[in-house]
């Protein structure tokens, strides 16, 4: 019948037989491949095939790590921390049709994946900390860190959001990694409530042992890149690849990160797109006034790697800032002595509050998302530079646990 995969099996593609015996060899040869081998190409004698292998050696992947910390007693009993965190790899590794790479290429193979290991990775941060412990029970921490993350890719795949804007020369590809966050700061405070912390009786076990601590959590946003999806680029043997970094940057764009910024109009670039013109990929300039969307075409139509540089980087805008709150409320029951099955024996209770007081944050963009398309086909996109979805809202979560 009918299903997912066509009628029957992909449209007849793919076939379902049993051998006559447990041997390979024994089952029929599906005449959809092409008729076998052809000696010459090494693939199918018709059509042609998409490859996933591995050279024979791969380098490993080397990262050196280094950190340097130092801690000073101020006065009002406070402790600062300072450090510095930072790390170094290469060798790391990117999936890339190497038919994108090679101006010479098989056409048996339309496409040849390979892990190809040259990316390399650089993270430098600085870490700042400050502690108070006050006397009942209350203690306050805050922490900062100032860092940056480059890459030429941040995830190494297989998959769609993988895939580079420029992979004919992946020093282009060099930038913010994809999860790279500039200012991160977080402030944390522990109480614990002082009714009846000295009594041993029955009004201890009930209204005592209470503790209330909370996190508050902001930083800056995740980076984003701007593509325009269409007609690709052609790579030297032909292949052609896309969605693509557009051509030229012609200024004009905002770098809010507020909530407001990417839930009204097109974030940083509204106003972009020319008003009454539809088509973003075959009029001259494109339709939008602060990315050239079309591509740069020699005499015979085509638009090379050579003649469409990526005129902006990776990574080179960023996305919705994030704050949160999260408390917790816990309380220890300690059995009385006669019940004990151990010294620490007790129930413990807690309920957590994640996003405390319902604010609204928004997913970050992700790789040639409805929010990183600066077009749809040849006409503009209207979400472009817009949050089109929020992460979670306010989450109760309630535990109990008996320790013995």
């Amino acid at each position: 019948g009918v299903d997912d995969f066509g009628n029957p099996f992909r449209d007849g593609q793919i076939l379902y037989a049993l051998g006559s015996t447990n041997s390979p060899g024994s089952f029929p040869a599906n005449p959809r491949l092409g008729g076998g081998i052809d000696p010459v190409t090494g693939g199918p004698r018709n059509g042609s095939v998409e490859i996933y292998g591995s050279p024979q050696s791969q380098p490993n992947a080397q990262s050196y790590r280094y950190s340097l910390e130092m801690q000073y007693q101020l006065p009002a009993k406070l402790t600062a921390t300072i450090g510095y965190q930072g790390s170094s790899t290469r060798n790391l590794i990117r999936l890339v049709n190497q038919n994108f790479i090679f101006a010479r290429t098989n056409p048996a193979f339309f496409a040849v994946y390979l892990p190809t290991p040259d990316v390399k990775s650089k993270y430098n941060a600085l870490l700042a900390t400050i502690e108070r412990r006050f006397a009942n029970g209350f203690q306050i921490q805050a922490n900062y860190r100032f860092a940056k993350s480059l890459d030429n890719l941040s995830n190494e795949g297989p998959g769609f959001v993988t895939n580079q804007t420029y992979p004919v020369d992946n020093r282009t590809e060099y930038g913010p990694s994809d999860f790279d966050v500039k200012h991160n700061f977080n402030l944390f405070g522990l109480y614990e409530l002082p009714f009846f912390r000295k009594r041993n009786d029955l009004m201890k076990t009930l209204f005592g042992g209470f503790q209330i601590s909370g996190i508050y959590t902001w930083h800056t946003g995740f980076p984003f890149t701007p593509v325009v999806s269409g007609p690709g680029i052609r790579s030297a043997s032909g292949a052609e690849f896309g969605p693509f970094r557009p051509v030229r940057y012609l200024g004009g764009a905002g770098n809010g990160t507020s909530n407001d910024t990417f839930l009204n109009g097109n974030g940083n670039f509204t106003g972009s797109f020319i008003t009454g013109n539809n088509l973003c990929i075959n009029v001259v300039g494109g339709c939008n006034r602060i990315f050239l969307t079309t591509l740069n075409r020699n005499s015979a139509g085509d638009a090379t790697f050579l003649l469409n540089p990526p005129g902006i980087g990776r990574n080179g805008f960023r996305g919705p800032r994030y704050s949160d709150v999260d408390l917790t409320v816990s309380k220890r029951f300690d059995l009385p002595k006669g019940l004990r099955l151990g010294e620490t024996s007790g129930l413990d209770l807690r309920v957590n509050l994640f996003n405390a007081f319902n604010h609204l944050n928004l997913a970050n963009f992700g790789f040639s998302s409805d929010s990183t398309r600066i077009n749809n086909g040849d006409n503009p996109n209207p979400n472009f530079g817009r949050a089109t979805t929020g992460l979670s809202g306010r989450v109760i979560e309630l535990q109990a646990r008996f320790n013995f």
